[in-house]
């Protein structure tokens, strides 16, 4: 049959039924390489796990000994744990969540709503081995029931991306911290280019050792190392199955009490299982300025060169190539035209402001462009705004909104352009010092110029949440 029909055409016919990207279109997100920006996964608990926070280099937050703690700091750990067996404290906590979600596929037209029940289980402990040296234990688990649309269940439990095993330690006046994170997710709304996508089902993990050194007074060092994976869940979603291992470093200066200005820098290797998609390296170095305006304000700025470099093309329609048919030269001619040749070398920034005017008042405003790496391309371009507050407007009655917005245009000559805009508001009521009880409301627009990827979608959530 192929010898029949021009050559031309059959090439453009293959190119088009290529080109318009289906339900599994999509781009990881990444905040920083090796680093998910996947949320807690058991709806809006609290009203942060619906915030955008920019990652440290490696992703994780930093331990610290309890000699560096604050006196508030301090009550507020202590106040994490219920129980103690001999030195190891330990905190549980459990909740309950019915949530109301008019568009669970993410979908313009195919809408679909449903009612979700999520039960949560939260369990921490801290072993304080000295003064200096403690090991920590955080898990989260939680499970998602539609009532239904039963095919979208969680497979398994939902594993918290801020479930971690650390352990920090002192040699001299070097901090090292050895720490592993594992994680379980199936929500796609993290993911800012993923559309028409229920289940989106992945397994992180990132290992690493971080060492902080305080040369004098005024002079830190931070050098650190990680290794992540990404393990995705059934065939649509393996070409994105990969390790990243990243090296960072991050000198200090403390100019003044209020000043601190430094260098922030990274170097990642990219390896993809799969042979479809090209190894490649990413660079990101820049300085960075932390100013104390006040008591009540400050403020961090990031600002440099990014780069992103593929050893070869990237192939992501292998799959549709085999099934329309074409013969040997036909389909490779396709594939040249659809692969993705394209690297990144651009700027990056990072703006954060926060304030607190208040005891019961803080808000913060937020900027960034980042070149994050691609889902069904090598990479896009990522625009984020947003403003979050928190407030305690009662003794007992804590209010968050959220409002962001984003842009992204993704790489090779068949990319997507997009934005998003998203609001949410969340009300937080203690009955007591144990029992919380919250009510969440989302909603988020994305618009495309990829036919078929619009969508909108409002959320509700009831939440009781116990400490033990």
């Amino acid at each position: 049959m192929t010898n029949t029909i021009p050559r031309s055409l059959l090439l453009i016919a293959g190119t088009l039924a290529i080109a318009v990207p289906g339900g599994a279109s999509a781009q990881e997100f990444f905040r920083d390489y090796g680093t998910s920006r996947t949320s807690s996964g058991f709806g809006p608990v609290a009203p942060s796990e619906y915030s955008y926070e920019d990652s440290s280099p490696s992703g994780l937050r930093p331990l610290r000994p309890g000699q560096d703690l604050t006196a508030v700091e301090e009550a507020e750990e202590d106040d994490r744990y219920n129980f103690a067996i001999g030195p190891v404290h330990f905190g549980i906590a459990a909740g309950i969540g019915i949530e109301f979600n008019d568009n669970i596929t993410f979908s313009d037209d195919d809408r679909i709503s449903d009612f979700v029940l999520r039960p949560i289980l939260d369990l921490g402990a801290t072993w304080r081995l000295s003064e200096l040296n403690t090991l920590r234990f955080d898990v989260g688990v939680s499970y998602a029931k539609y009532l239904e649309h039963s095919e979208y269940d969680t497979d398994g439990v939902l594993v918290s991306p801020s479930s971690e095993l650390a352990l920090t330690f002192f040699l001299g006046q070097i901090e090292f911290t050895v720490r592993d994170r594992l994680s379980y997710q199936e929500d796609p709304y993290d993911i800012p280019t993923l559309s028409d996508v229920a289940v989106y089902g992945r397994w992180e993990n990132q290992a690493g050792i971080a060492m902080d050194w305080g040369i004098n007074e005024s002079v830190n060092l931070i050098v650190g190392y990680d290794h992540y994976n990404l393990w995705t869940t059934g065939d649509d979603f393996r070409l994105q199955d990969r390790a990243i291992d990243t090296l960072y470093i991050r000198p200090g200066v403390q100019l003044t009490p209020a000043v601190k200005v430094g260098l922030s820098a990274s170097l990642s290797y990219i390896a993809f299982e799969d042979d479809a998609r090209s190894d490649g390296e990413a660079l990101l170095v820049g300085p960075f300025v932390q100013w104390q305006v006040s008591e009540y304000t400050n403020i961090y700025l990031e600002a440099g060169f990014q780069e992103i470099n593929y050893d070869d093309a990237s192939n992501y329609n292998d799959d549709t190539i085999v099934a329309l048919g074409l013969d040997r030269d036909d389909a490779a001619a396709v594939r040249e035209i659809l692969q993705d040749t394209d690297n990144s070398s651009t700027y990056y920034i990072k703006l954060e402001i926060n304030n607190r005017p208040a005891e019961n008042f803080s808000h913060r405003l937020s900027f960034s462009k980042t070149t994050e790496i691609g889902f069904t391309s090598n990479f896009f371009d990522l625009y984020h705004v947003e403003y979050n507050a928190d407030w305690k407007c009662l003794p007992n009655t804590e209010i968050g909104p959220i409002f962001f917005y984003e842009h992204y245009t993704t790489s090779n000559d068949f990319g997507e352009t997009a934005n998003r805009f998203g609001a949410a508001f969340g009300v937080r009521h203690h009955l007591s010092n144990s029992l919380t009880l919250g009510l969440d409301y989302r909603f988020i627009l994305k618009e495309s110029d990829v036919a078929g990827a619009d969508y909108y979608q409002n959320l509700a959530f009831l939440s009781l949440y116990y400490k033990f």
